[in-house]
């Protein structure tokens, strides 16, 4: 028999993490149970993988703690039960449009905590923005006050640099 996926070193190579970052995504429920050899071994198979690297993906891009992650991630897998149902040959028209009726909430909450997340992130860049402009005007006066001392040869004796 081949090879029944990674191992808990292949991927923690692979996606730059800890082995008990592995084990707490599994304890908290972001990754469901990871398969076990009959040696009592985790492996993780491709679209175990391509999961973690959702997670991992999520929590960089929105920045937001594991919880959060989890609530998007939960989200997500209503709107692929909801998508496998959808396909299914049996379903009715009306079934379909009632499936699509429930998909759209589920899509407004994700495009709300998104655009929260973007609305904390645009204050906190307006904030930096501001302490920008504000360093290099004190930047500015300051080499225009140097340049002055220099053509003058006087020294100011201040500390805030200012007459």
């Amino acid at each position: 028999m081949g090879k029944p996926g990674y191992t808990v070193e292949e991927v923690c190579e692979r996606l730059g993490v800890t082995a008990r970052t592995l084990h707490y995504y599994e304890e908290i429920g972001l990754v469901g149970e990871v398969p076990r050899t009959e040696g009592g071994h985790r492996y993780f198979d491709e679209p175990l993988v391509n999961r973690l690297e959702y997670v991992l993906k999520l929590k960089e891009l929105l920045g937001i703690s594991l919880q959060e992650v989890k609530a998007v991630v939960e989200l997500e897998s209503r709107l692929d039960r909801i998508r496998e149902t959808y396909r299914q040959d049996t379903v009715s028209d009306t079934d379909r449009k009632r499936l699509l009726d429930d998909a759209v909430p589920i899509f407004e909450e994700l495009i709300q905590k998104m655009d929260s997340r973007m609305a904390k992130l645009q204050t906190l860049r307006e904030g930096f923005e501001q302490r920008l402009i504000r360093t290099n005007t004190l930047r500015w006066d300051a080499e225009k006050n140097e340049q002055h001392e220099t053509e003058t040869g006087s020294g100011q004796h201040g500390t805030n640099g200012k007459s």
